[in-house]
């Protein structure tokens, strides 16, 4: 009886590890030709030196390394609110380590907010 509830207690550890790999594992993305993913966010910064123009530059620059790719430089969309885009478009995962980065306080005192994320 103890032997039996062992192999089923080993069985469900296994199964429970195996599906927890599965669902943490990075992949690749497929790569779409002549697309794009425009990311626009803004960030909120307490006592960044430069304000909010150089700390949307530096957290760009730390997060842009989570997905391939040609990665333009951050533009300001409008006050407060900057733009990037990503060629060739970001498929799920790429998306998910990015939005991540971006809005997981990566730097200190600068803070990331996603407003939008669109493919072309």
């Amino acid at each position: 009886m103890k032997a039996a509830a062992a192999v089923v207690v080993a069985g469900a550890t296994t199964l429970g590890v195996l599906g927890l790999a599965e669902l943490t594992q990075n992949r690749p993305d497929p790569v779409a030709a002549d697309t794009e993913t425009v990311v626009e966010f803004d960030v909120a910064t307490r006592g960044y030196r430069g304000g909010d123009g150089p700390a949307a530059q530096a957290l760009w620059a730390v997060c842009s390394a989570t997905v391939p790719g040609e990665v333009s430089g951050v533009a300001g969309a409008s006050a407060g609110e900057f733009a990037v885009t990503v060629r060739p478009a970001i498929g799920e995962n790429g998306r998910k380590r990015l939005l991540g980065c971006l809005e997981d306080g990566t730097l200190d005192r600068v803070l990331g907010h996603v407003r939008r994320v669109s493919d072309r």
